[in-house]
């Protein structure tokens, strides 16, 4: 072997060694880089828990119906049920929201360590009681329906001419004349007759063809037309207060 290869074969064995160091350097640096953020991400993780429980009032511990259950920082949300059961799941450390109306809102934070990635709760609230300011209900759309409202207007009766009104007599003769006959009426009607008939049981009764007081009044009547056909008698409406 002649010098010159002697001198080739060390270069070579050199840039071989060198080349190796240098990719051996090369990958504990990537690892010592990588390392922090794989512990990092992996410390980042959160578990999962199955989250379930009831939302009930604090006074009377009764379920709170549809209650609304925000998780803060995310777009999860969960609703109760109408007894107030609720589940869905939540990572451990989640601050949860419990909002409701006419109750105050209340937070829970999910703990960590929890067996078998399960949580049970009951989640007490608080009534809120909540005043609003006082609205005017007008009958008219606007201050252009005003003028309107104004000449047209009924002015409103006083309850005793209300019930002066409906008691009128006229009035509830209409109205009786209208009504058909009760079984009560039926009964007494038939109680009269019977009683009428037994009162001359044995005997004729009398007849009042020929009985001339009967016979002034027949004329009386016919004159004054009592048996003309009269119109069926409407009773009008009972007067309200408007």
């Amino acid at each position: 072997m002649s010098s010159t290869d002697i001198v080739y074969n060390v270069y070579w064995d050199s840039w071989i060694f060198c080349k190796f160091t240098l990719v051996k350097k090369s990958i504990y640096i990537i690892l010592t880089l990588l390392l922090p953020i794989t512990l990092w991400a992996q410390k980042g993780e959160k578990q999962l828990v199955q989250f379930s429980g009831f939302a009930m009032a604090s006074d009377s511990m009764m379920g709170i119906p549809f209650v609304h259950i925000g998780v803060k920082g995310s777009s999860r949300v969960g609703t109760a049920r109408m007894d107030g059961f609720f589940s869905f799941a939540v990572a451990e450390g989640d601050t949860l929201l419990f909002t409701c109306v006419g109750y105050k809102p209340s937070t829970y934070i999910v703990p960590s360590g929890n067996e078998d990635n399960k949580l049970s709760v009951i989640q007490l609230m608080n009534k809120d009681a909540v005043v609003l300011r006082t609205v005017d209900i007008y009958p008219w759309g606007g201050k252009p329906g005003f003028h309107d409202y104004f000449v047209h207007v009924r002015i409103p009766k006083t309850l005793q001419d209300i019930a002066r009104a409906n008691t009128d007599r006229q009035l509830l003769a209409a109205i009786g004349a209208s009504l058909p006959v009760d079984g009560g009426e039926v009964s007494e009607r038939v109680l009269q007759y019977n009683a009428a008939q037994y009162s001359y049981y044995g005997e004729q009764a009398p007849q009042n063809i020929f009985n001339p007081l009967a016979w002034a009044e027949f004329i009386r009547a016919l004159k004054n037309g009592d048996f003309k056909q009269k119109p069926a008698a409407t009773a009008p409406p009972p007067q309200q207060d408007y």
